[in-house]
């Protein structure tokens, strides 16, 4: 059972990760301001839905698996390097996930309509901390798992 949950948290990571990747080089490389108006218009809100669920689980599977392997049981124990990136990582996640709360928020608020000003700030600067901390929670997911 736990290897099958490990392979769903894997997928899920690598269904909101290679999501926010192909949205965030959208932005930054389409040079048509309405071309990226219409694809964000269209594929965004379906994008978050999606996501939503995709964070869920991989919420559930990663809670399931720290419970799996024990790893509750590292908070103050003798593996120091194992609870560092474990420990990291889960902070990491959590102020993505409040990161990527605003910006579901911001999306959903103003979809449909110009965004203002705070708005558009607001948005592209949760995406970029999206974006990085996404790359950042995969490379300690990869220390994690070299380790274990």
């Amino acid at each position: 059972m736990t290897g099958f949950v490990l392979y769903i948290h894997v997928l899920a990571a690598a269904s909101w990760v290679g999501g926010a990747m192909l949205l965030f080089v959208l932005g930054v490389f389409m040079r048509d301001k309405e071309a990226i108006r219409t694809v964000y218009h269209h594929i965004g809100p379906l994008y978050g839905y999606f996501e939503s669920v995709v964070l869920f689980v991989i919420l559930a599977s990663g809670t399931y698996l720290y419970m799996a392997y024990g790893l509750h049981y590292l908070w103050n124990g003798p593996d120091v390097t194992l609870s560092y990136y474990l420990y990291t990582k889960i902070y990491l996640v959590l102020f993505m996930v409040f990161i990527t709360v605003v910006h579901m928020y911001i999306s959903l608020k103003a979809h449909g309509r110009e965004r203002t000003f705070l708005e558009k700030i607001i948005s592209r600067g949760t995406s970029l901390g999206i974006f990085v901390l996404n790359l950042i929670v995969l490379y300690f997911a990869v220390q994690i798992g070299t380790i274990l």
